[in-house]
């Protein structure tokens, strides 16, 4: 692969795995003090410079060493993953811009939740959103796994793997503000759309 090729995909894996802690953080830390939050209004939002100041820091600091793994698999299996990696980047990217379409930048950073009265949004169902409960989720899991399998760093693979533990526990956590938020409509909705993986038709 070209150098400067080499240099991108590092910047990105590091990026990812530096920063994207922060962001599950923050959102298991959200969801699940909902109402506390609510109480302190955009106030709540200190708890996102909390969430990247105790992960991101320390990775900031210690990153020549947290790097300093990488697997080095046989050249067919390393060929075959950069591919898949690839092909799982752009599915992952088209799956976010379709998104974009439907959730507003106020949703995406949760004023909804944070301040429902004053931030009434109907329920996305329409689009990307009829495929699939958490398309951004699903993009985001997409775009992780893309950094492991293109870089190889084990830092990348330990985050991947922490993701698949951490979605699932933050989705639940979503998903119950959301029943007491939209009711009926919303339970209606998980019975007929799929929670993570997209219906394919």
């Amino acid at each position: 692969m070209p150098t400067i090729l080499c240099l991108i995909r590092d910047f990105y894996a590091q990026l990812i795995v530096i920063f994207y802690p922060g962001v599950l953080v923050f959102w298991i830390i959200f969801h699940n003090n909902i109402e506390r939050l609510r109480r302190l209004g955009t106030r709540g939002y200190w708890v996102a410079a909390f969430a990247w100041t105790i992960t991101a820091g320390p990775l900031l600091v210690f990153r020549r060493q947290v790097f300093s793994g990488r697997w080095s698999p046989p050249e067919t299996v390393a060929t075959i993953l950069a591919g898949i990696g690839v092909i799982a980047f752009f599915v992952g990217i088209g799956v976010l811009y379709q998104a974009s379409h439907h959730i507003s930048f106020r949703t995406m950073v949760g004023l909804p939740e944070l301040k429902p009265q004053q931030n009434r949004q109907p329920l996305l169902n329409i689009g990307i959103y009829s495929k699939t409960r958490n398309p951004i989720y699903f993009a985001h899991w997409l775009v992780v796994f893309s950094t492991a399998a293109l870089s190889n760093f084990a830092a990348n693979w330990i985050m991947f793997a922490l993701e698949v533990v951490a979605l699932p526990l933050l989705i639940r956590s979503e998903e119950r503000e959301l029943r007491a938020r939209y009711g009926v409509e919303f339970t209606e909705y998980m019975r007929r759309v799929p929670r993570f993986f997209p219906h394919i038709r």
